[in-house]
């Protein structure tokens, strides 16, 4: 289904759109049902339980038609948290700790704006379609750069916790 109230479509610098800007985090059975038949647009990663989707050079999300996003009313969880960026950022036995944080470049923030409560509540759904029942979903909402840098260190420390 086409749907052609899409802002994206008026966006100079879309990220679905922009050729080799496109990524997602999405779960599997995202994946199967969206990208599978499309899979030779993209380069596919997989970290865990979720799969990376990435543009090729050259190429936009193979979702997008001319008049719009072709699987926008159905589009993954990734997707409709935009302008929100996803990041895992690390799993354990028992908890996986994601994080959340405002795209500060797209000029659609305010057309896009979801409050937090909704975007925690997706983020709460991938979790648990990611990881299950069973594991804690740990959510932070952070500045882009201080979650970066806070990403590095916990990981570099998770390594180092690990080896002892």
């Amino acid at each position: 289904m086409m749907n052609t109230d899409n802002p994206c479509l008026t966006c100079p610098d879309t990220c679905c759109g922009t050729p080799g800007k496109f990524s997602l985090r999405i779960s599997k059975e995202e994946f199967e049902k969206h990208f599978k038949d499309r899979a030779d647009d993209l380069i596919i990663k997989e970290d865990g339980n979720v799969v990376m989707i990435f543009s090729k050079e050259g190429k936009a999300c193979p979702n997008l038609g001319k008049k719009g996003c072709e699987i926008y009313l159905d589009r993954p969880i990734d997707c409709r948290l935009y302008p929100y960026q996803l990041l895992q950022l690390y799993e354990t036995r028992t908890k996986a700790k994601l994080q959340l944080y405002i795209k500060p470049n797209c000029i659609e923030n305010k057309t896009f704006f979801t409050p937090e409560e909704d975007a925690t509540a997706l983020v709460e759904e991938f979790g648990r379609n990611v990881y299950g029942d069973k594991k804690i979903i740990v959510q932070i909402f952070e500045d882009k750069f201080f979650a970066k840098l806070k990403n590095k260190i916990e990981v570099l420390f998770f390594k180092i916790f690990r080896r002892l």
